[in-house]
């Protein structure tokens, strides 16, 4: 059973959030392809909802993080530990991460990507694999769960941008959702971004999505994923249709 980092997992889940959070935002006002990704427009479309980044943070990651680090009983179990009258999301994130280390690492992670953002940009690939926080040793975790909860985070963190500009818009964009996708698992599954001026523009998106995940079972647990969390969010998040045309 393949295996991959647990920290470079959890860095890769907070640019998930970042990317596809920004990203919702963004293409509820920003209509030109070209101007989406330009810092100063960002900057700009994002002016309004920076204060809302933490609170949306904290809701979207505690699931990924507890089920990376505890069983279900597990979680339970800790939950019932708690004075959840004065428990914070900033408490349970914490309580997810479950050491000290991992929530050392999360907080590094955000505070990269969220000056980031401020400056009007999420952290390119490259950049991300360059800097992402480390553990001092590392730690397995099942790539399977991996691969979920990175295609989990993206998808619901971006309709939860989407939900955020409050625009009436309530598709996602797919051109957008499979670029965020591609880099997070490039970002997950790799350690350098990826070529691909071998690959002809006709054949598709598939032969570009399986070099990302880098097997069929990769890849087939990123699409399987995908279906069941859309599934979701048509109930959670109000979301109405995968293509742009349905509003």
């Amino acid at each position: 059973m393949e295996k991959t980092d647990k920290y470079k997992t959890v860095a890769a889940l907070v640019r998930c959030f970042f990317g596809a959070f920004s990203a919702g935002i963004i293409d509820c006002h920003v209509k030109d392809y070209a101007e989406k990704l330009r810092p100063i427009v960002v900057k700009k479309t994002m002016l309004e909802h920076y204060e809302a980044v933490g609170r949306v943070f904290n809701d979207t990651m505690f699931y990924p993080l507890a089920y990376l680090n505890y069983t279900m009983n597990g979680i339970e179990s800790e939950l019932r530990k708690l004075d959840m009258s004065h428990a914070t999301m900033t408490d349970l994130v914490r309580l997810a991460c479950r050491t000290d280390a991992l929530h050392k690492a999360l907080v590094a992670e955000y505070k990269r990507n969220f000056t980031a953002l401020l400056g009007g940009r999420v952290p390119g690939v490259a950049e991300h694999l360059r800097l992402y926080t480390r553990g001092k040793n590392l730690i397995p975790v099942d790539t399977d769960m991996a691969i979920s909860l990175c295609v989990r985070t993206t998808m619901t963190a971006y309709a939860r941008g989407i939900r955020q500009a409050a625009t009436g818009k309530a598709s996602l964009h797919q051109a957008t959702l499979y670029r965020l996708l591609l880099e997070a698992m490039t970002t997950l599954l790799h350690d350098r971004p990826l070529q691909f001026a071998d690959l002809h523009e006709d054949d598709g998106l598939e032969p570009i999505f399986m070099r990302a995940c880098r097997s069929e079972h990769n890849f087939a647990v990123m699409t399987g994923e995908m279906d069941r969390t859309y599934t979701d969010l048509v109930k959670s998040e109000g979301i109405i249709a995968q293509d742009d045309t349905a509003n």
